[in-house]
């Protein structure tokens, strides 16, 4: 039974190949990242976006390759293969922009929270004695002991 031989991967197959790869683990990133916006995880969002900075400029740095290699071979036709291939990375990158956007929302959404929250603290007299407008803390030199009711 003849086998029907696939061709070889091509340079350019290796490399849009490698640019999904890290596409896609950019969008597991971004889902962490929402996990940190929503539970306000300071510093695991600072940890994935140092990460994310890490993998953009790796993608980055493919995006060139691949923009060398076209520029190379414009006078050869892709593969089909390439054309799967490119197809794939286009649908992942829509993806991948849709997560970044949610979370620039999901950002948005949080600020305003913790905006509208520190609003009701600088207004209340209660925390006006324990914090400072800088929000340190202010030590009561009074020894006042407050009571309600």
């Amino acid at each position: 039974m003849p086998t029907v031989q696939q061709p070889l991967p091509t340079e350019s197959d290796q490399l849009l190949r490698r640019m999904l790869d890290k596409i896609v683990a950019f969008q597991a990133l971004l889902m962490e990242e929402q996990q940190a916006i929503r539970s306000l995880s300071f510093g695991q969002f600072t940890t994935v976006t140092m990460r994310k900075s890490q993998l953009l400029d790796e993608i980055r740095g493919l995006e060139q390759q691949r923009r060398t290699i076209l520029s190379d071979s414009r006078d050869q036709k892709f593969l089909p293969a390439s054309q799967q291939q490119e197809a794939e990375l286009a649908v992942a990158i829509g993806q991948t922009d849709r997560l970044n956007r949610l979370n620039g929302t999901l950002i948005g959404q949080s600020l305003e929270f913790l905006e509208g929250t520190l609003r009701l603290w600088q207004r209340s007299p209660e925390s006006a004695a324990l914090y400072s407008s800088s929000g340190a803390h202010v030590r009561d030199t009074t020894h006042r002991v407050r009571t309600t009711g």
